[in-house]
This record gives C-alpha cells, sequence and structure tokens, in this order.
C-alpha cells in the first residue's frame, strides 16, 4: 500500500473525532502528500498553499505508526518528527492513529470545544457511602507495603500522600543543570496565553518547545501578562523513552497496568483547573512544590461539571474552589475541599474520579502515571 493510501485510511474518519482542517505530511526524500477532512475529504500529491499542520517524519518511522510498533508522541518527544502549525489541532493526532488503528467505522461526531453531560461513575457510589474525609494522610514508603495499600487505599478510593518515594530515582537524585544533559535534543508542547478559561479545548495556545530550553528559561522570574494569564506550561506531554531509565515505576501496581508515564515541567504560577481524569493515578513530584485541591467524586452536580465527550471521561468544573461563586452553586457548600501541598520526593495517590486543581507553588518537575487498574468496573 503506498503512502497516500494510507493517509487515507488514517484520515478516513478523522471527522467523528472532531477534526477539521488540512494536514500536510513531509516524508523522508522530500515525498508530499496532503490531506483535507472538511464536510468532504480529498487527498493530493504534493505541498498545499495553506496547510493548518505541517509534519516531517521519516517514511519507516511513518509505518511503524500505523503498524502500532511506534508511539507518535514519543517520536516527536526525540525530535524525530516535526510538527508546525496549529498545534492544538496537532495535538488530536494520536487519538486519530488510534481510531484508524482500531479499524475506524462510522461513529457519533464529537466535538472537542463543546461541553457534553456528565454521565455517573462508580467512585460516586463509593465515595458517597465512606464517611465524610477531610484530610488526605500522609504515609512514609518506607511504613506502606503494597499489601495495605491494595486492602485499605486501593478499594476504597481515598487519596494518599507517599512520602520519601523517589529516593530509587536517578532524575530524583540530579541537580537541575546535571539533569539537563538528558533534556538534550528533546522536544515538548507547551501552553501559552490564557490555558485555564479554555481548559481541554483545542483552541488553546499550543508550541513546539525544546525541553532543556524550556527548562533553562525557568530560571527567569515567571511574570505573569498584563492580563492575568498565567506562564508557560509544558503539560501533560509523554515521557521520553530516554528518560524512562531515569525514573522507577511505583511498586503499587503490575506494570502491565501503567499507561506510558507523562511530564509536567512549569514555574511558579502554573494551574490545571478543577477536574477529573477516568483513572486511578499516581502522581510524582520531582522537582518544586505543587498544591492540590481535591473533591470527592459524588460531589459531581454540585461543582458544575461537564464533559468532552457524551459518555464522559475527562470532566471539567464551572466551579472554582479559588473564587467560589455559591449563588450560582449553592450545593457547593457543601463539599469538603481537601489541600495538600506535595514536595519534591512526594508520590500522590490520586483515586479514578477524584476532582482536583492542581498549581505550582515553586519551579516544578512531575511525572504521572494514570493506571488501568480497573477498579470498580
Amino acid at each position: 500500500m503506498d503512502l497516500q493510501s494510507i493517509l487515507g485510511k488514517l484520515f478516513a474518519n478523522a471527522g467523528a473525532v472532531g477534526i477539521e482542517g488540512v494536514f500536510q505530511f513531509i516524508f523522508s526524500g522530500q515525498q508530499a502528500y496532503w490531506y483535507e477532512i472538511k464536510t468532504s475529504q480529498r487527498t493530493a500529491v504534493g505541498r498545499h498553499p495553506r496547510p493548518d499542520v505541517t509534519i516531517e517524519v521519516a517514511e519507516k518511522d511513518f509505518l511503524g505508526i500505523m503498524a502500532g510498533v511506534v508511539n507518535v508522541e514519543e517520536l516527536f518527544a526525540s525530535g524525530r518528527l516535526k510538527i508546525g502549525g496549529n498545534m492544538g489541532l496537532a495535538t488530536m493526532l494520536p487519538q486519530i492513529i488510534d481510531h484508524a488503528r482500531q479499524g475506524g467505522g462510522t461513529v457519533e461526531k464529537v466535538d472537542m470545544n463543546k461541553r457534553y453531560p456528565t454521565p455517573p461513575r462508580f467512585s460516586e457510589k463509593l465515595t458517597a457511602a465512606l464517611p465524610r474525609q477531610t484530610s488526605i494522610e500522609r504515609r512514609a514508603r518506607a511504613e506502606l507495603s503494597r499489601h495495605e495499600f491494595e486492602t485499605r487505599y486501593l478499594p476504597n478510593g481515598i487519596p494518599l500522600v507517599i512520602s520519601n518515594a523517589l529516593h530509587d530515582w536517578p532524575l530524583f537524585s540530579l541537580s537541575r543543570e546535571e539533569s539537563l544533559v538528558h533534556f538534550a535534543e528533546l522536544q515538548g508542547i507547551t501552553r501559552h496565553g490564557d490555558y485555564v478559561k479554555k481548559t481541554f479545548s483545542t483552541e488553546r495556545d499550543f508550541r513546539s518547545t525544546s525541553m532543556a530550553e524550556f527548562i533553562a528559561s525557568l530560571d527567569s522570574p515567571a511574570v505573569k501578562g498584563a492580563d492575568g494569564e498565567p506562564p508557560a506550561y509544558m503539560g501533560n506531554n509523554i515521557l521520553p523513552a530516554q528518560l524512562l531509565q531515569q525514573i522507577q515505576y511505583p511498586p503499587y501496581f503490575d506494570t502491565s497496568l501503567f499507561i506510558p508515564p507523562r511530564i509536567w515541567i512549569g514555574p511558579k504560577g502554573t494551574l490545571t483547573p478543577l477536574h477529573r481524569d477516568d483513572t486511578d493515578n499516581l502522581f510524582a513530584q520531582v522537582w518544586g512544590q505543587k498544591k492540590f485541591t481535591l473533591a470527592a467524586p459524588h460531589h459531581r452536580e454540585a461543582l458544575g461539571t461537564w464533559s468532552t465527550a457524551p459518555k464522559g471521561g475527562l470532566d471539567g468544573c464551572d466551579f472554582n474552589p479559588d473564587a467560589p461563586d455559591y449563588e450560582r452553586f449553592p450545593a457547593a457548600r457543601e463539599v469538603t475541599f481537601l489541600r495538600v501541598t506535595l514536595e519534591a520526593g512526594d508520590l500522590l495517590f490520586l483515586p479514578e474520579g477524584w476532582f482536583h486543581q492542581v498549581e505550582s507553588v515553586s519551579t516544578s518537575l512531575s511525572v504521572n502515571f494514570w493506571i488501568n487498574s480497573g477498579r470498580g468496573w
């Protein structure tokens, strides 16, 4: 099958995941093809005069992506895949690839910039039946066995901070200057502008950035813009393969259950507003401090929760725990918010369904692990 036919297979149902635009591919040997996804779809050889996204990748790497043996995010992070243009649209590429590799098929079109009603979850029934939690327990890693974690915290969906948890991570032991060696040649995607008000939207200002240069820039004082915009944030990037040997998977789940870990880097003031994920999460604080504000899953309705897809999954909230609007959300008065600051070396167990807001207290580097634990499903 030639490259143009493979592109046709890749984008055949891209519109079903909320994609519209022109993707330009430039392969090794300067072979070029573009694919347009709008009300109708078309492809052509050569270069489009006004592509929305331009992707440069070796032919063998692209074939590896389509065969499922190469991760597109990993290629990008390692510098073997270059992306230009609308980075918000480009961030949808992994979803397009997954959809194509799963066989495509006709599905309900999802508008990634639309808010959908949020369906209930098992975790809501679980926490509603437990005594009200007023604080987050902190345990030293040396004092917490896997058996206790599996029998006390995991089945009940109870958040927990595990301290002194990263002492066996080479990345944790390195100085900032030493660690920059490991970030050389690596790429990441940074968020700019008012990414808080455009939470989870493809309309956010994303940019491709050198990881080493971004980390070096963190030495400059973080200054908010005149309109109060937060500082640039390299959030939710895949942890490049070159850095995997610098970390350790936490010993509380079988490694087969882990989703590839993600890395988060930014100065003081970066903010991810109140939301919840659809898997259990282990969040490791490597540098600096981060403040978490948590609320139990069964407060879904009180917090003005909405979803990014019809069946839920990634859920945002209109309620702001730092600027509460009780006239609009009167039931939020009954919500107990748990606040905890993670120090370097801490590991937070954040069970599926728990709402959380995250703010950098200082220059920060974190690694998180989402886990397909199957708890409650």
